[in-house]
């Protein structure tokens, strides 16, 4: 059906083409050309991944779920790339159906990346539920589709150009070879195959990497107390003195506890050299600083406010692309709090991100009161995996 309607839309295309050809080569504009040679050319250089991907994507020596999301990124950013660039040319084209035509191809050529992704994805997706694999089979058949409905628009577009000099050095492009692997069957079997692939199980991951707030704290309490210890050692010879400092940082005076001892070493003669050791040890308190995520049983202070931002950052840790992904914000007020503060919440989709990949994600201000207690609950959640959440005690200041 997909097939048929868009066949259809190349044949009304390829009417208009028709009926203004006897002007085409005056109105042939070749800076249009030019650019949509480029365009064409780049388009060509993902026919190899295409079809490596069709060929061999259940081939553990060829591909891993890394890998397999990789090659299919990499289809999804240049499709949409070169469909992005050629709109945004403005530039006209010999006639008005061959613009049509042209935008056409890219367009069906996006469209079929982000069904072949999709589509494979849910092939591979977990071993749960309801199977996936009618809905995987139809993504992949309809990917097909639209790559063979976009070479009969190229070529339609190249049809309707010979009689234009300028438009004469236009490439080919041709996607598909054989129709036939894209078909209903044969797509079925396809999905059936990637989903018994194990390299290619679906592992979907996400994980919340840091946590920061606007206005930031100005302090951090309650954090627990650590000892840092160093040691200075003074060797005393006849001759020389040499002093060793390991390195440290102090925010308060230090308490210092000094031993002595003495060593004999021999020297290879018969007199023996006498050696002084001085030892002294020192114990430093805890440094504090502004943490991202801090510690369980701490309180970060915030200045006097009424909006406050939380900043969080995400990364797919999964072996997958994640889709839907949501990031969640939740201020509830403790219970020691008597200032009428509200639980207030705000939400943030992410859209698509890619294996190992991070987003800097800026939440919608939340309102808070002054002199008010709060714990923010961030939580990142991905469909058909675990969700990581964090929590942070807060104190807005008065």
């Amino acid at each position: 059906m997909v097939v048929l309607l868009v066949l259809l839309f190349v044949g009304e295309v390829i009417d208009q083409v028709v009926d203004t050809s006897s002007g085409v080569g005056k109105r042939t504009d070749e800076t249009w050309v030019a650019v949509t040679t480029t365009i064409v050319d780049e388009s060509n250089t993902l026919t190899p991944t295409l079809h490596l991907i069709r060929a061999h994507a259940t081939d553990p020596s060829e591909f891993d779920r890394v890998t397999l999301e990789f090659a299919l990124g990499e289809l999804i950013r240049g499709t949409t790339t070169d469909a992005t660039t050629y709109q945004s040319l403005g530039l006209a084209a010999p006639s008005p159906g061959a613009g049509a035509l042209m935008a056409g191809v890219l367009r069906l050529r996006r469209e079929g990346a982000a069904d072949l992704a999709r589509g494979i994805e849910l092939a591979t997706s977990a071993r749960t539920g309801p199977s996936p694999l009618p809905r995987a089979t139809k993504l992949l058949e309809t990917a097909g589709s639209c790559f063979v409905a976009a070479d009969a628009g190229y070529h339609a577009l190249v049809v309707s150009l010979r009689g234009d000099a300028n438009a004469r050095s236009l490439p080919s492009s041709t996607w598909v070879q054989t129709p036939g692997v894209w078909s209903a069957a044969s797509a079925g079997a396809w999905a059936n195959a990637l989903r018994s692939a194990v390299d290619l199980e679906f592992a979907p991951a996400i994980s919340i990497v840091a946590v920061t707030l606007v206005p930031p704290p100005l302090d951090i309490t309650g954090l627990p107390t650590t000892t840092t210890t160093t040691t200075t050692t003074t060797t005393t010879t006849p001759a020389t003195t040499t002093t060793t400092i390991a390195a440290a940082t102090t925010t308060t005076p230090a308490t210092t506890t000094t031993t002595t001892s003495t060593t004999t070493a021999s020297t290879g003669s018969s007199n023996p050299v006498s050696r002084k050791v001085t030892t002294t040890t020192t114990t430093l308190p805890l440094v504090t600083t502004s943490l991202q995520i801090p510690p369980s049983g701490s309180t970060s202070v915030v200045a006097a406010t009424t909006r406050l931002e939380v900043v969080i950052i995400v990364k797919n840790t999964g072996d997958t692309t994640a889709h839907g992904a949501n990031v969640s914000a939740v201020l509830e007020p403790s219970s020691s709090s008597h200032t009428g503060a509200a639980r207030v919440s705000c939400r943030h989709k992410l859209i698509a991100l890619a294996p190992g990949a991070s987003e800097y994600v800026v939440m919608p201000k939340l309102a808070v009161k002054h002199a008010t207690g709060y714990e923010l609950v961030v939580t990142a959640s991905i469909p058909g995996g675990p969700s990581d959440t964090r929590s942070i005690a807060l104190y807005v200041s008065i």
